[in-house]
Order: structure tokens, then C-alpha cells, then sequence
């Protein structure tokens, strides 16, 4: 629309900034709130099995964001 600016490559900049930016960082919290779960308690009940499912699946997808940015940057 605009001569001086590309409206749909800065719209496309600004979600994969918010989505590697905030997105991974939320991804990991969520991850190690779900590593807080699988402990067990010093009261000695177990801890919750699910947690490690959520941190582990967590933990890989913030490995995998990771990997894609190194891998973008350095295609280009």
C-alpha cells in the first residue's frame, strides 16, 4: 500500500518476533511449572507423572524454536 514501506513483511516480522520472543519464553515457564509437578513432596506422596509429560514436550519445543532461529539465520 505504501511506496516507503512493505506493510505485510513488517506485519510478518512483528508476529514471528512475538512468537519466538514471548512464545518460547511462555512455553518454557509452562515447562518448568510442570518439572515443579513431577517432584515428589518431602511429605513423601509422588509427584505427578503428567508434569513430566508437559515438561518434557515443553523443553523440546523450546529446543526445537532454538534450533529453527540458528538454522534461519544462518541460511540466509
Amino acid at each position: 500500500m505504501n511506496a516507503y514501506l512493505d506493510l505485510d513483511a513488517l506485519w510478518r516480522v512483528l508476529v514471528a518476533a512475538l512468537a519466538g520472543g514471548a512464545g518460547l519464553v511462555a512455553i518454557f515457564s509452562v515447562a518448568l511449572a510442570g518439572l515443579a509437578a513431577a517432584r515428589p513432596t518431602s511429605e513423601g506422596g509422588g509427584g505427578r507423572p503428567l508434569g513430566w509429560v508437559v515438561a518434557v514436550t515443553g523443553f523440546l519445543v523450546v529446543a526445537a524454536g532454538v534450533v529453527l532461529g540458528i538454522w534461519v539465520m544462518l541460511a540466509r
